[in-house]
């Protein structure tokens, strides 16, 4: 059947645009209960509210399904869209724009049972964990956050369970189903006095709790409007808003949530047995004599690449994950140092490009000792003044 209601959602937006109709996604989050009655009220009037803003038609379509609507964004369906703030980091890879970020922020933390000795993120190692909806803000947040850290939970926590209702996230606490909890920070505080003992473990980052993305495709005037619409709402639909735990909206760009686009999304930032420099020591290395490699494709290299760099690239069939099995990919070691306490620099497109990531960790499991993974790459070559080079 989900099938089924994705192509008639998919109709129903053709049907929308020949008619010349902006279409509104308005994409709620799994994270709490709500008295759906009047939150559909409430956004079928900010729809209205829209419409009359902006001289033209506006049809709203409603789901709490995030992955569906992933899918939606990919293929560009949506006009605009109200999307908890992971979806607009998706978007944003998407052909899709900021325009308006709400003006609660989100801050998720970890928070460890009573009975869990836990006091730290270390200390809940080979602990069950659970979660709420996989697709949620909270979950993607706890796996960016554990990705930048460079672990993988399922083999981090002992368990991970993902539960779909909110409260049940509480209850595996409660019963002791679980020793640590991922949650938003305010209902961990109303938990945490209810239950002496617990106690937050870690902090993540506060990122918007949602935004207002438009697609690529709008005349930019539109998309101007768009956002002054969002943000000079009317008091009683900003009040109404307030009461769904959603809040009102500030005018916003891609900068606002360029963190929680690129959480999860983006490689490491440590890596264990291997050095993380910046462009301004690698240039250093290499006037020592460091060789730095290159690992991208053929293409990549001929099209810019740091002068003396030597092309290697890493064939990478692997998932761009922590937790991946190396030896589907490949990598000629013969064209690299034989001498394992050798140092060697690995460089690919920036912090989103996992070769250079995959090469330097390819090295460091093998017993290499001195390996520099150049993470920052290309660009931050470049943000620092220096030259670059074309073709081979």
């Amino acid at each position: 059947m989900r099938w089924l209601a994705a192509l008639f959602l998919a109709a129903l937006a053709w049907t929308s645009q020949a008619r010349g109709e902006l279409i509104l996604n308005v994409t709620l989050d799994y994270d709490q209960e709500r008295d759906h009655v009047a939150t559909q009220a409430v956004f079928a009037d900010l729809t209205r509210f829209l419409g009359r803003a902006l001289g033209q038609s506006v049809k709203l379509i409603m789901t709490q399904n995030a992955e569906r609507v992933g899918e939606h964004i990919r293929t560009g369906t949506y006009s605009m869209m109200l999307v908890p703030a992971q979806l607009v980091g998706l978007a944003m890879r998407n052909g899709y724009t900021p325009v308006a970020r709400t003006e609660r922020d989100t801050q998720v933390v970890l928070v460890a049972g009573k009975n869990s000795r836990a006091r730290s993120l270390d200390g809940a190692r080979n602990k069950r964990i659970v979660l709420p909806h996989q697709e949620s803000l909270v979950s993607y947040m706890v796996r960016g956050e554990m990705n930048a850290l460079g672990f993988a939970p399922a083999k981090f926590f002992s368990q991970v369970q993902y539960m779909n209702q909110y409260g049940a996230v509480l209850y595996a606490l409660d019963i002791g189903q679980a020793e640590i909890a991922a949650m938003k920070s305010d209902v961990a505080k109303g938990w945490i006095s209810r239950n002496p003992g617990a106690a937050v473990i870690k902090t993540l980052t506060s990122v918007p709790q949602a935004g207002v993305v438009v697609s690529d495709k709008i005349d930019p005037a539109l998309r101007d409007r768009i956002r002054a619409a969002f943000t000079s709402l009317d008091k009683d639909i900003e009040n109404r808003l307030n009461r769904t735990r959603l809040g009102t909206f500030d005018p916003a760009d891609a900068a606002d949530f360029e963190f929680v686009s690129t959480r999860g999304f983006y490689s490491p930032e440590i890596l264990a047995g291997a050095t993380i420099p910046t462009a301004e020591q690698v240039k250093k290395l290499m006037t020592q004599g460091v060789p730095l490699f290159d690992v991208r494709p053929l293409a990549h290299y001929r099209e810019s690449h740091i002068p003396g760099a030597v092309h290697v690239p890493y064939q990478m069939n692997s998932p761009k994950e922590v937790e991946y099995d190396d030896s589907v990919d490949a990598f000629d070691l013969t064209k690299l140092p034989r001498d394992k306490n050798a140092p060697m620099i690995f460089q690919c497109n920036g912090a989103e490009c996992w070769y250079s990531y995959k090469a330097a960790r390819y090295m460091v499991k093998r017993g290499y000792t001195k390996i520099y993974w150049f993470r920052t790459g290309l660009p931050a070559w470049k943000a620092a003044g220096y030259p670059l080079q074309r073709g081979t």
